[in-house]
């Protein structure tokens, strides 16, 4: 028997989405890069003359809940990345009711490495099988939208790294429950754009 529309739901709700993102002290990764949400008119930001910096973090959400951001400090190897996971990934657990899940994230050679796999087979973590190039299945990338609308609101920009981050951890943590799952239940819409637009680029 077929599985009803129900049951597709309830699976989509056992997955955790993660990806790294950078932010600079004038505005989303970089001169002119639009961050946009479903249903919102694109924002652009412009950087600085002089530029000034930044920071990378890495963050995952789910229907239940999300992380704690992790800072990257470094140049991100497989070691690096599994350090995040073991600081930051027991948080969603903990909102998942430590039950199990799901985990995507992309084929970065880092994510991928034979030594980060098997950390995620120890821990019983299953990992969402996921295509190249596919930004627009990824519903994080509209969180990271709704965190750079905020951050940069009104043209915000900062005078230093300590200051961004503050700016981002507020944020982050006040994001609600119902944005998060209002882009995880995206996920049936966003494979039906994907399919109709032959893989091209679509309105997510």
């Amino acid at each position: 028997m077929g599985q009803g529309p129900h049951d597709l739901e309830k699976k989509w709700q056992k997955i955790v989405w993660s990806d790294e993102k950078k932010f600079n002290l004038d505005g989303p990764d970089g001169f002119n890069y639009y961050w946009h949400d479903i249903r919102k008119e694109k924002i652009f930001s412009k950087r600085r003359a002089m530029g000034g910096g930044g920071v990378m973090i890495w963050g995952a959400f789910g229907y239940f809940g999300k992380n704690s951001i992790g800072f990257i400090t470094t140049k991100l190897n497989a070691e690096g990345y599994r350090n995040l996971l073991n600081s930051h990934l027991n948080d969603i657990s903990q909102k998942f009711g430590n039950t199990n899940f799901i985990f995507q994230q992309d084929n970065a050679p880092i994510h991928r490495a034979k030594s980060n796999i098997s950390w995620f087979t120890s821990k019983k973590i299953k990992l969402l099988e996921w295509p190249a190039l596919s930004p627009d299945l990824n519903p994080i990338e509209n969180v990271w939208g709704i965190l750079a609308r905020r951050v940069y609101a009104e043209g915000k920009q900062y005078s230093n790294v300590d200051e961004l981050k503050k700016a981002i951890v507020h944020v982050w943590e006040n994001i609600s429950l119902a944005d998060l799952r209002k882009h995880s239940e995206s996920m049936p819409n966003r494979i039906f754009e994907v399919i109709q637009n032959g893989g091209k680029k679509t309105k997510y």
